[in-house]
């Protein structure tokens, strides 16, 4: 029995069950779908009829669908015309070939010729890569020629006149080695050595007897501090000095550290790590030229060089150079002459 709420109240009506059963699926799938505005507005005007779903539904008229806004029509595209060849770029002229047979010319093209023999070795295309290979070779057998001919007969070009080869570089290292013992010992007589160590350093060990022949063969002196106040354990350098702060002072962050020392003030660093007896050498003499202890004319003597000659001019280069070959060529022989150091610039093109 199912109630029914009519216009006489309550009533009582046998439903069936199948009837029953498609009450509930279509119950079902109204609770599942969401109620528009429409239907929740039937339902509280029909209150007389009872249940509702008793009653036929009207045909629902389906809402007018809105038009989506029409898109923006796309800018229109704006084609770039190109601009026309002008007299200037189509007059641009081109890079001139390299004449036949040239350097430049076999440079570009031999490797071309050797790949059309490789994949293709007839007689015809192996013997003219071979004869563009001798013409190669030719060319560079009497540019060695005249390269050592005019090497021979320009002193400026000849290394021989700087430092002499054979033998005989044996001879000049001899004599700059004997004019850096001259030039360690004038200094041995302004100047010392400070010499920082660590007892449990094993490079300090080997340093010390270094600076033992380096102090017995030019006289200088050589003060030895101990950063951990111990002696060294192979007893050299046993009138050594503490620590008392010099070494933070000085930046000392490794050992052995050794500094030159100039009274009252002058302190130049040396090295913070283990150097052989030349190397320690060539050090402090570059070191005392730098700092103006030693002059120029003693510096040189000590390099293993018979004449110092230069091409390079650093910031007093040339803005321009001729074009001319010969011009070019007198102007560089009057520069390295020490001719017209102070002069012009090379001459342009133009000149």
């Amino acid at each position: 029995m199912s109630p029914r709420y009519g216009a006489l109240g309550w009533t009582t009506r046998r439903v069936p069950p199948s009837t029953i059963g498609g009450l509930a699926l279509l119950l079902l799938g109204s609770l599942m779908r969401p109620a528009t505005a429409a239907e929740v507005a039937r339902f509280y005007e029909r209150g007389a009829e009872g249940w509702f779903w008793y009653a036929p539904e009207p045909l629902e008229v389906p809402a007018p669908a809105t038009q989506p806004e029409p898109e923006p029509e796309p800018p229109p595209a704006v084609t770039e015309t190109a601009e026309p060849a002008t007299q200037d770029s189509a007059a641009q002229p081109q890079p001139p070939e390299p004449a036949p047979l040239s350097a430049a010319w076999l440079r570009a093209n031999l490797e071309r010729y050797q790949r059309q023999a490789i994949d293709d070795p007839s007689p015809t295309k192996v013997a003219l890569y071979l004869y563009l290979q001798r013409l190669a070779l030719d060319k560079a057998s009497r540019f060695t020629e005249v390269y050592q001919r005019v090497v021979q007969s320009d002193p400026y070009l000849d290394e021989t006149t700087r430092r002499p080869v054979g033998n005989y570089a044996n001879l000049l290292n001899r004599v700059a080695g004997q004019q850096r013992a001259a030039a360690l010992k004038a200094l041995s007589d302004a100047a010392g050595l400070w010499f920082f160590y660590r007892a449990d350093c094993p490079y300090c060990a080997a340093q010390a007897p270094v600076l033992r022949l380096l102090s017995a063969q030019t006289g200088l002196r050589v003060q030895a501090i101990a950063l951990d106040g111990r002696a060294l354990p192979n007893g050299l350098f046993a009138d050594y000095r503490r620590d008392l702060g010099q070494a933070a002072r000085l930046g000392v962050v490794s050992t052995p550290a050794l500094f030159l020392v100039r009274p009252p003030d002058g302190i130049v660093p040396i090295a913070q790590g283990l150097v052989s007896l030349s190397d320690l050498e060539q050090r402090l003499l570059r070191a005392a030229h730098e700092a103006g202890w030693i002059d120029e004319a003693a510096y040189a003597r000590t390099r293993p060089i018979v004449a110092e000659l230069s091409l390079d001019w650093g910031s007093e280069a040339p803005l321009g150079v001729s074009e001319d070959p010969d011009t070019f060529l007198e102007w560089l022989r009057a520069r390295v002459a020490g001719e017209g150091l102070s002069a012009s610039p090379a001459p342009g093109p133009s000149e």
